[in-house]
């Protein structure tokens, strides 16, 4: 009987084939199911393991991101506050400061002030007579100041008139025992409601009012 070979039989049949060749049989069917490949015993079916994996990674991913984005904007929005409020104590630590400033200029002043007098309630009363008449020519009068020191003294004379808000300043030395005038011929009318204020260095000055 004739043997068919595996190439135009089935493989279980072809495998399960026996020949007798020779007295002996063969069977190789177990031989060659254990040389097969499971993938040719039949379909299997893998399911996408990294794939998933991945998708999970990358959700994990942008919840971080996000968390992450979140905690930046709080702490910028924490930043900008205190930002603000250091500016608010700054602008209030350099308003304080110029208060102070001023109140120390103030108070320099005042003290200033106060020594100034106080010096010049120390010094000698300017040894000057200070009179007036009525002009002998044209109105007002005239302010006569003699001199009774025993030297000659350099005056600042200064005559206001406070109602017409005008001044005017008059520079004299006179000698001792001798007199100067201020009236129309120097340049200012002298009438009632002013006042004349004489001074000199080392002197304290002294205040005359016409009649």
């Amino acid at each position: 009987m004739p043997v068919r070979t595996g190439a135009s039989l089935p493989y279980r049949d072809a495998v399960r084939t026996k020949g007798i060749r020779g007295g002996l049989t063969i069977c190789a069917m177990d031989e060659m199911e254990a040389l097969l490949p499971e993938s040719d015993l039949g379909p299997v079916r893998h399911r996408p393991v990294g794939l998933i994996v991945l998708l999970v990674l990358m959700t994990l991913a942008a919840a971080a991101v996000g968390a992450y984005a979140r905690w930046l904007t709080q702490q910028r929005a924490l930043t900008e506050s205190q930002l603000a409020q250091t500016e608010r104590k700054v602008l209030d630590l350099r308003e304080q400061l110029t208060r102070s400033e001023i109140a120390l200029q103030e108070k320099q002043a005042a003290l200033a002030t106060r020594e100034i007098a106080l010096a010049e309630a120390m010094q000698p009363e300017l040894p000057v007579r200070v009179s007036f008449r009525p002009a002998w020519m044209g109105q007002g009068m005239v302010a006569t100041l003699r001199n009774e020191a025993t030297r000659p003294l350099s005056l600042m004379v200064e005559v206001v008139d406070s109602r017409a808000h005008r001044s005017k300043s008059f520079a004299l030395d006179i000698n001792p025992g001798n007199s100067a005038e201020i009236g129309h011929a120097q340049g200012w009318l002298v009438t009632s409601g002013q006042s004349v204020k004489v001074a000199a260095t080392g002197y304290r000055s002294i205040m005359a009012f016409p009649p």
